[in-house]
């Protein structure tokens, strides 16, 4: 009788599924299992940061605009203290180069509102030497503002730079021309601008 030849033995001819080195099918299912949960895990994980990424960038913007917003509101009171300042110091140049001869107490009525007690007093001792002279000369003027800026500002206190001009009539002179530049010191006093001084600048 031939001898069986054990054809496993052959060269090129299929492992049994027992043989060393080759896996068999219970090795690949093992091996999808062990990948498929490491895989899954690692998709959550990423999930998990880009997450916590996309929350700590928002409350970090959240921040920023909260830190923003007071500095927004300290620019807009500065601005309009700017604002107002700046009238204070307009309305005075045009008030204080606005006059005539036969209305100086009505003008230093009007004048005293735009000026601190201290400045005011000053004020009052200046017009009173000239109000004579005034009438006399049928003095007419009218102020006008050119131009502004705020030279400096803090809580209570502002220095406003204006340009104005006047036009005066006098009984010498019918058609006199005036140009002003002032440094405009002003205080604030229960929330209002008055004048507490003015000088010529060059």
């Amino acid at each position: 009788m031939a001898a069986v030849t054990d054809l496993s033995t052959l060269p090129g001819s299929p492992a049994g599924p027992d043989e060393p080195g080759q896996p068999g099918d219970d090795d690949v299912h093992d091996e999808r299992g062990q990948r498929g949960p490491g895989g899954a895990g690692l998709r959550w994980g990423l999930a998990a940061f880009l997450t916590l990424v996309l929350v700590v960038a928002g409350v970090l913007v959240v921040l920023e605009i909260a830190s923003l917003r007071p500095s927004s509101e300290d620019d807009r009171s500065t601005v309009q203290q700017q604002s107002a300042a700046v009238r204070a110091a307009e309305r005075f140049t045009v008030q204080v180069n606005t006059y005539s001869g036969t209305s100086m107490s009505s003008y230093q009525s009007s004048m005293n509102s735009m000026m601190t007690p201290k400045f005011r007093t000053d004020y009052k001792k200046v017009i009173d030497q000239l109000a004579s002279t005034i009438k006399q000369a049928k003095v007419t003027s009218k102020g006008t503002v050119l131009a502004s800026a705020v030279a400096s500002l803090d809580e209570d206190s502002a220095s406003v730079l204006v340009v104005s001009d006047a036009s005066v009539k006098t009984i010498y002179d019918p058609n006199l021309a005036r140009h002003f530049r002032w440094n405009v010191s002003l205080v604030r006093i229960e929330g209002r601008w008055l004048v507490d001084d003015f000088t010529p600048v060059a």
